[in-house]
């Protein structure tokens, strides 16, 4: 008797939890940015882009357009500033990489060799530590995930958590997340919110809700989890626990004894994108909000704030930027 009260009390809890972490998706969605910081936002980040390029500063100029056309897929200003990008940049800013979270947004750079040999070493230990992931999650929570890639997985979680560990991309520090999800092989649904800051990049998370498939493209892999990973992690009542091997890093790891970087993040060949709190701000509200926004708040943000240039051509073929008469034409 006193076991299947035990049982009950936990379903009771499950279900309680389930309910209110998708309750704390729906406030997050309500309290998404306004238009108005957001449209600031966007101003700062076009400008800044423009000086960024001026200053051959074009992996964070690269950020800021990316940030950008998430909103305004077909922002004038913000093509005009593309089309300035070094190739490698444009590729980078316009088209997700299919290892996603795994490719290190970090500036290429031409080294010789002797400052390849120097960093040989450093680079492999770096490298090593990137396979694996390990967080210690603290808060109401409860449920299990396994997965072998994102494909073949089996999960049914949800909890509001506060993480401390080792992350991906060399990340020492800590995470936030509300969750409600559940899935089996490559299908499932969930009711997601998180951010991870520490010492490696920050990773700028949204709000990711309904039943989709898993695939490389979601933005939920490209900006925040591994695809290519094979873990697990488990949380019941105040505590749990979540380890991931990152197969992309395994595959880097060999292939930097080769001298091959394909995830560019080896110190020998790249340097930081470097951002002040400032610029950090307009990104995260920026992401944010093209991550949160539904696409009701994103036809109402676009007809609040249509596109705030506009490309025209003279008769002498010099490009000009004027302010349009009316909206701007909706993205494909």
């Amino acid at each position: 008797m006193n076991l299947r009260k035990k049982l009950s009390y936990f379903k009771i809890y499950f279900v309680i939890l389930i309910l209110f972490c998708l309750n704390i998706s729906v406030l997050n969605c309500a309290s998404a940015p306004a238009y108005k910081e957001v449209n600031a936002s966007v101003i700062y980040l076009l400008n800044d882009a423009e000086r960024l390029i001026q200053e051959k500063k074009y992996g964070e100029a690269s950020e800021s357009l990316r940030a950008v056309f998430r909103i305004y897929p077909e922002n004038a200003k913000a093509e005009i500033l593309w089309e300035k990008l070094p190739e490698v940049w444009q590729r980078r800013t316009k088209y997700d990489n299919a290892v996603g979270q795994a490719f290190s947004k970090r500036s290429p750079e031409d080294s010789g060799i002797l400052e390849r040999i120097a960093w040989y070493i450093p680079d492999r230990l770096l490298d090593l530590l990137d396979i694996f992931s390990l967080n210690i999650s603290i808060g109401p929570q409860i449920g299990l995930s396994s997965w072998n890639t994102r494909a073949l997985q089996t999960t049914l979680y949800a909890g509001k958590t506060v993480s401390f560990g080792w992350s991906q991309k060399r990340n020492l520090g800590i995470s936030e997340e509300s969750s409600a999800e559940y899935a089996f092989l490559g299908f499932g649904g969930a009711a997601i919110h998180g951010r991870r800051i520490g010492t490696g990049r920050r990773a700028y998370a949204g709000t990711w809700n309904g039943f989709f498939v898993h695939m490389p493209s979601n933005p939920l892999y490209i900006n925040y989890r591994d695809y290519w990973g094979n873990g697990g992690k488990i949380g019941f009542i105040l505590i749990g626990a979540e380890f991931e091997l990152h197969y992309t890093e395994i595959a880097d790891f060999v292939a930097g004894f080769f001298f091959v970087d394909f995830l560019g993040d080896d110190f020998a060949t790249t340097n930081s994108i470097r951002f002040n709190r400032e610029q950090e701000d307009h990104l995260y509200r920026v992401i944010n909000a093209a991550d949160r926004y539904n696409e009701k708040q994103m036809n109402e943000f676009r007809n609040a704030f249509p596109e705030s240039e506009k490309v025209i051509e003279t008769e002498n073929q010099d490009t000009q930027i004027t302010a349009p008469k009316g909206k701007n034409k909706k993205p494909n």
